[in-house]
């Protein structure tokens, strides 16, 4: 640590902690400024948002169904393929961060993971890390993006790198909107594992793939 971080006095450690608060401060500033920029984005309708099904535990539900009848929707594309009996390391690391859904809920938000594995093969993996928030099939949304896309349609909540991502919806009536997306590092906004490695002297400790770097949380 001495070959990283000078010793100082307390004095000297409180002039640079002021220091450091302006920075903190005006990145805070900055970052209310993008979530603001980030709600007025334009938004895009969803066309016949109903034919995009998801096999769950309580039956077959389309896109609309997921609010659970609230405004807005959060939606993670989790990678687990058909015949798989483990998700993606950097995926699961991700959704050990999303907190008991009442949150959300209080703000009229929904939150549901989905993964084109079988449902039987998403409840499992749900099971095994004790996840409580509902996980479900995408396998026909998949196809139905298929047939949308061979039709000329641009689907613009499909993830932008093919494999995960997140998106979030608002819903009006029986209408559907598609109003952000992100995914790779754009995720790390929900990490809280980041944030509080990034307070201490060692950091995050890692190379290459961030997420990857860490393990599934019963493998360690």
């Amino acid at each position: 640590m001495a070959d990283k971080n000078q010793i100082a006095t307390p004095e000297e450690y409180q002039q640079a902690r002021a220091r450091l608060l302006e920075q903190e401060k005006a990145a805070t500033r900055l970052l209310q400024d993008i979530a603001a920029s980030r709600r007025k984005l334009p938004i895009v309708q969803v066309p016949n948002p109903t034919r995009f099904k998801f096999d769950t535990p309580a039956g077959e539900k389309s896109l609309p169904d997921l609010f659970d009848g609230r405004k807005q929707l959060i939606l993670y594309h989790f990678m687990l393929s058909p015949g798989e009996t483990q998700g993606c390391v950097g995926c699961s690391f991700c959704m050990d961060h999303i907190p008991d859904l009442g949150h959300l809920q209080s703000r009229n938000t929904s939150f549901v993971a989905v993964a084109t594995a079988t449902l039987d093969e998403v409840t499992a993996y749900k099971n095994r890390l004790g996840w409580e928030f509902p996980f479900y099939s995408s396998a026909k949304t998949h196809r139905a993006w298929e047939e949308a896309e061979r039709a000329g349609e641009k689907i613009t909540w499909k993830p932008g790198n093919g494999y995960f991502g997140l998106c979030v919806f608002l819903k009006e009536g029986d209408e559907v909107y598609h109003t952000y997306d992100t995914s790779d590092r754009g995720l790390e906004v929900i990490l809280s594992t980041y944030h509080l490695l990034d307070m201490t002297p060692l950091g995050r400790q890692e190379v290459g793939n961030g997420m990857n770097n860490f393990r599934r949380h019963d493998e360690y």
